[in-house]
């Protein structure tokens, strides 16, 4: 059977030059098509609650501009920058992310959806509120995370009213869309300000902070520490906000149909395998290309034999450029490294091209390999990636034989040399491997 290339989301056009409408309305229509595959977020707006169609139809924009925001991120005035960032939120009431910072690095914020810097018009729920928008520490801009990539964690999980969870059984959403509802009682919602430079569209005053009481029935902190619940409104009780929300696999199930997403992938591994080259081979008299059996130690979790182990190191260990430097820690916690102490071509891995080109493959020796784990399997035995003892088990990222291999010392290895999603609806898991000869 002739594997099936799986066909790539073309890139945005050209970039919108106006700092005010970021996000081109071309671009959304285009995206919505795709980022409509993976909503499972957006179905399950419809879930627990009656909420009118209106609110719906505005819910489910909002979150498809966020996912194209995410995904156009380095092309919207942010050249060279990754894929994969939320915008803050509106803390002013202007419709735009306000200018700085939203709260420290790795605390989430909470505020107004930001729809003028989205390019949108006003969003309004079925009571003609605006809506609001949370964003984890994870993914937002502004400070960005120091790491970002489809294992990055969430900080909301959506619950009913009793208590009953809705989005899954972990923290994973990263981004929440909340349509206020008719007012409570107790609720006071200021009239929207006539003056002001931009005009001001939605009801309330200049502050999100003050303002969250007043149109969010449940008072979360606008600085979020930690994890939360936030709760998704049910008739007959006192909660009738209404959520929408993105995990980060459905931002990165998106995300990963970028046209380029394939070759960012494999640019990450082969500058890593070439400065991991580099930085492994010492000159000496008499000995033009021995092993820095110093570094591997210093690096190494694990030396078993004349095998050493461990995860691949930062750029700045590694030595490279500033411009290769933040992609590879990104995605740096994908990978693992295998060396042979005494510089020796130790090791053997059978590589193929990819999992959608011909299964022809060729064993190669190898002084040392690159190992990346690709996404997390989610089968009848998922790997899982969200505490510090998993992401330092080998085994949450290889599979087969290259998990057995690894971790016992012993054995071969074997996997594909490039990126490649061989069916879009499943995560691409399989081990990608460079060779260092």
């Amino acid at each position: 059977m002739t594997p099936r290339r799986t066909p790539s989301a073309p890139l945005p056009g050209r970039r919108h030059s106006h700092g005010g409408a970021l996000l081109p309305a071309v671009l959304l229509l285009l995206l919505v098509a795709s980022a409509a595959q993976v909503t499972s977020g957006r179905s399950a707006i419809q879930t627990g609650h009656r909420a009118s169609e209106r609110s719906i139809a505005a819910l489910a924009q909002a979150r498809d501009a966020l996912i194209g925001y995410a995904f156009s991120y380095p092309e919207l005035l942010h050249d060279g920058q990754g894929i994969g960032y939320l915008p803050c939120p509106d803390k002013t009431n202007s419709g735009s992310v306000s200018l700085g910072a939203c709260n420290a690095r790795d605390h989430g914020a909470i505020g107004r959806f930001p729809y003028r810097t989205l390019g949108l018009p006003v969003l309004r729920d079925h009571h003609g509120q605006c809506l609001w928008y949370a964003v984890a520490g994870s993914v937002k801009h502004n400070p960005k995370p120091l790491v970002l990539n489809w294992d990055s964690p969430g900080q909301f999980r959506i619950v009913s009213p009793s208590g009953r969870t809705i989005s899954g059984a972990e923290h994973d959403v990263v981004a929440v869309i909340l349509a206020p509802g008719a007012a409570l009682s107790g609720q006071i919602r200021p009239p929207a300000a006539t003056t002001g430079t931009p005009p001001q569209h939605c009801p309330g005053s200049a502050s999100a902070s003050d303002d969250l009481p007043a149109f969010l029935d449940i008072t979360y902190a606008t600085d979020i520490t930690g994890n939360i619940d936030i709760i998704q409104g049910e008739p007959g009780t006192n909660v009738n906000d209404t959520a929408a929300w993105i995990t980060v696999d459905e931002l990165f199930n998106t995300l990963r149909r970028r046209s380029d997403f394939p070759g960012m992938i494999d640019g990450i591994l082969d500058a890593a395998a070439t400065a991991l080259q580099s930085r492994l081979t010492v000159t000496s008299p008499g000995n033009p290309a021995s092993i820095d059996t110093a570094f591997l130690t210093a690096q190494a979790e694990t030396i078993i034999g004349n095998r050493a182990h461990g995860r691949l190191p930062n750029s700045a260990t590694l030595g490279l450029t500033a411009e290769a430097a933040p992609a590879h820690d990104n995605w740096r916690d994908q990978s693992r490294f295998v060396a042979c102490m005494d510089g020796s071509a130790c090791l053997t891995a059978t590589l193929a091209d990819s999992a959608v080109l011909s299964p022809i493959s060729a064993t190669e020796t190898c002084r040392a390999l690159v190992l990346f784990g690709g996404e997390r399997s989610r089968g009848d035995l998922p790997q899982r990636r969200s505490t510090a003892a998993e992401r330092a088990d080998p085994g949450q990222y290889l599979e087969g034989i290259n998990r057995v291999s690894f971790t016992t010392g012993t054995g071969d290895y074997a996997g594909y040399r490039h990126y490649a999603i061989a069916d879009p609806l499943q995560p691409a898991s399989e081990d990608l491997i460079r060779c260092i000869p």
